[in-house]
């Protein structure tokens, strides 16, 4: 019973896939300017697209965006064979929804959380999940604090980031993942220093989001919290096929 449970859930798994790659392969054919090829079997690629205006190929793979049980999104990277392909990758489904529980378990795994008072990576005095004390807290060094409380300090902060990247975005159109990555930054940073990426915000409102996520890589926030930049641009990145 257990085996013939695994084969129908694989077999799920495999029919979703494939209807998210003809479903990807549909996006890109709208446009007039792009021929698309599926090619057959198993292997490194999944879709193939021809740019007749410029002669260009490109490879994607196509993933279909999976969640563990916290809502956190599992990250699938390039294999060996793909990255010496070149081939790009696109996570695709089309049921995905703005999910906030999404991007809060996201920012929780990044910040971790202490119950305490500490210094952060600069320095600063925070709390909870990457919460800065300000001078109108009364959080005092040594001190242990309940989680309810902390979770309710992390909901404000959040609160405010969300409404940071909403006021960001009001004229710019994006995949809702990327407004997930805005919103994360503000979080992080805050609304004054995500402004200053200037070069950033001008491939968003020119929809190049290749160019949005290598700006975030060539940043001091890249050089402050690597790997944290490194992810979230990656996730801006797979959002490149969503224009066609």
């Amino acid at each position: 019973m257990a085996q013939s449970s695994t084969t129908s859930r694989n077999r799920i798994t495999n029919a979703k896939g494939l209807s998210n790659e003809l479903l990807a392969a549909a996006k890109f054919a709208k446009d007039p300017n792009l021929i698309v090829f599926t090619p057959i079997g198993a292997g490194p690629v999944d879709i193939l697209v021809l740019n007749i205006k410029t002669g260009e190929y490109t490879a994607y793979d196509v993933k279909t965006q999976n969640y563990r049980k916290n809502g956190y999104k599992i990250a699938r990277a390039r294999t060996g064979e793909q990255k010496r392909l070149g081939v790009k990758i696109i996570n695709f489904d089309p049921e995905s929804k703005w999910n906030m529980e999404e991007v809060k378990s996201r920012i929780k795994e990044h910040e971790g959380f202490r119950d305490t008072v500490y210094s952060d990576s600069l320095g600063f005095a925070t709390i909870g999940y990457g919460h800065l004390v300000l001078p109108t807290d009364d959080f005092v060094e040594g001190v242990a604090y309940p989680k309810e409380q902390l979770e309710t300090v992390f909901d404000n902060d959040f609160q405010i980031a969300l409404t940071s990247a909403e006021e960001l975005l009001e004229e710019i159109e994006v995949p809702k993942t990327i407004k997930g990555v805005i919103c994360e930054m503000c979080f992080q940073l805050g609304k004054p220093r995500v402004m200053k990426f200037k070069k950033m915000w001008e491939g968003l409102e020119a929809g190049d989001y290749n160019k949005s996520a290598d700006e975030m890589i060539d940043s001091n926030w890249h050089k402050q919290t690597t790997s944290r930049c490194e992810s979230l641009a990656e996730l801006v990145r797979s959002c490149a096929w969503y224009n066609f």
